[in-house]
């Protein structure tokens, strides 16, 4: 398994997608599972750009994981958001089948995500919501990446600016660094 770690707008969707498209492997957000929910409460919060609950987002994640095959590499997106979840992700994976190969944490300016965020027209991208959220990912998700450290997990930064076509070949090239260790 990879995790793709990054601001909202930096591209890990997008970029997710390309990769398992390539790689014939499985791209798993949680953030897309929530904007697929039904769920008031779900949509409630993403209105808000207010972080799900832990409970719920490691509940969805773990029923989304049980109907995988152990077999089919994953690109897990946006998930851990904090110290906790990666702790929880930790535990449960071994009931998976599943291992952290490598992070890959998406490098992008502020100013380009408010822009990216900005014309994409979902609901949750309303100016005081991209910077609330941005903010939370600073203040909550940020020291994930230092968790992962001293895991002794590979941590790779990769730059954000560029064509689809430029970071997606310097992703590519960062995991299969993770892979070979």
């Amino acid at each position: 398994m990879i995790l793709f770690f990054g601001p909202p707008g930096s591209g890990k969707s997008v970029q997710g997608e390309l990769l398992v498209k390539r790689n014939g492997w499985t791209w798993l957000s949680t953030g897309q599972l929530f904007r697929d929910s039904n769920n008031p409460e779900v949509l409630e919060h993403l209105k808000s750009g207010e972080l799900i609950d832990d409970e719920l987002t490691n509940r969805v994640l773990d029923e989304a994981l049980n109907g995988m095959d152990t077999e089919d590499r994953v690109v897990l997106d946006g998930y851990p958001r904090n110290p906790a979840q990666a702790e929880w992700l930790e535990t449960r994976l071994p009931y998976h089948g599943r291992e952290i190969h490598g992070v890959i944490a998406f490098d992008t300016p502020r100013d380009e995500l408010i822009k990216r965020l900005s014309s994409r027209g979902r609901i949750e991208d309303t100016p005081d919501v991209i910077a609330h959220r941005l903010d939370i990912y600073v203040r909550s998700t940020e020291p994930v990446l230092d968790f992962y450290r001293q895991q002794g997990t590979e941590v790779i930064k990769v730059n954000g600016l560029g064509s689809v076509e430029e970071v997606h070949d310097r992703i590519q090239q960062a995991v299969e660094a993770c892979i070979r260790e």
